[in-house]
């Protein structure tokens, strides 16, 4: 189990093994600490209730996939389709189709953009809700009180 977060201050993308290894965790670029939530169920093997890098508790599942290569693959299949008539669509949608079963699914949080990978998996997370997320956004907002 991993957790794939950045860090708040310098924006580095960090990868931690799950759980934690000490009550805080620390920026492999800027070196600053910042505190961990401990999360139990994981290690009694059930799935993730609270974010270990901000306490957050609203998740959602997606593929883990990069998007933009995503982006590109339907990029091609649109620039192609005049020539192909059509048929370079229907490939990506079949490239589309066999890569939604092979690859796994991860956990994101809502407030941090944290990824879970190897999590067990909560039959009752959903996909992207972005009314959860900018509620999540304005909660953020009114408890940092730094913003406008």
């Amino acid at each position: 189990m991993t957790v794939q977060f950045l860090c708040p201050e310098c924006e580095q993308e960090n990868r931690s093994p799950l759980p934690l290894p000490g009550k805080s965790w620390c920026c492999a670029r800027c070196g600053r600490e910042f505190p961990g939530h401990a999360s139990p169920e994981l290690a009694e093997g059930k799935p993730l209730s609270r974010c270990v890098i901000c306490a957050g508790e609203r998740f959602y599942r997606q593929r883990d996939f990069n998007q933009r290569i995503g982006c590109v693959i339907a990029g091609v299949g649109a620039a192609l389709s005049p020539f192909t008539y059509g048929l370079s669509l229907l490939v990506c949608l079949a490239i589309d189709f066999v890569l939604y079963f092979l690859l796994k699914e991860a956990t994101l949080c809502y407030r941090c953009g944290a990824v879970y990978r190897g999590t067990p998996r909560n039959p009752d997370l959903g996909p992207f809700d972005l009314h959860v997320a900018d509620v999540e956004m304005q909660e953020s907002r009114y408890l940092r009180k730094d913003i406008p």
